[in-house]
């Protein structure tokens, strides 16, 4: 698989992924925030067979639709977000596909694999592929995903108890805003620090695994 990743300069600093097979033009794309032309100008040539959501916020899906025009792609994303009334920060997106967990889905030689991990939205999913990850706002270097309440940060943790922290450590994983970089062993070893000395109730918002961490925007 060859992995070109495209920064967005906006205030978000979202990253959108487009994964190529290493054998055909046949591409997938992981997230397109408002303003796609970023993406637009990095997939001349490609064959996208299919546009990957990892959940439902304008700064992931709000150009959808544009995308769905230049590409006449099938967009795809989780089912408890496919459909969400839109709003000042939920897009519009009338999927045709609805995601659930352990679905799969082939491009070349390649295949990506969804999990779900309710937590940030509903219906939020990461994807994987090979030792590449893919973690929309699930998880970021060194916290979680931002949550809007104690029962959304609870759904997180636990969610993040059964999946994500069982995967194999060797896998890289790319969040859906910054530069990334990290591992899942940096993540598990991070998470574990947290459940065992600083979680406690009604923590939600912005939730740090490690006190003073920076992660790199």
């Amino acid at each position: 698989m060859n992995l070109k990743k495209v920064f967005f300069n906006n205030s978000f600093k979202n990253t959108s992924y487009i994964l190529k097979s290493d054998l055909t033009n046949e591409s997938i794309l992981i997230d397109v925030p408002e303003d796609p032309s970023p993406i637009i100008d990095n997939i001349s040539g490609l064959d996208i067979k299919l546009i990957l959501l990892t959940h439902h916020h304008l700064d992931h899906a709000g150009g959808i639709n544009t995308l769905r025009k230049h590409t006449n792609a099938p967009i795809a994303i989780g089912k408890d977000d496919s459909d969400s009334e839109p709003d000042d920060r939920i897009a519009y997106i009338n999927p045709d596909i609805e995601i659930k967990n352990g679905d799969t889905f082939n491009f070349g030689d390649e295949k990506i694999s969804s999990i779900s991990v309710p937590g940030h939205t509903k219906g939020s999913n990461c994807f994987l592929i090979n030792k590449s990850l893919f973690t929309g706002d699930v998880i970021f270097p060194g916290r979680a995903g931002r949550t809007d309440s104690e029962e959304q940060f609870d759904l997180s943790v636990n969610s993040l108890k059964n999946t994500l922290y069982l995967l194999d450590e060797d896998i890289e994983f790319f969040p859906g805003h910054g530069k990334g970089g990290e591992t899942l062993k940096d993540f598990q070893n991070q998470f574990k620090y947290f459940l065992s000395n600083s979680y406690k109730k009604g923590m939600h918002g912005v939730v740090w695994w490690v006190d003073g961490y920076k992660e790199e925007w």
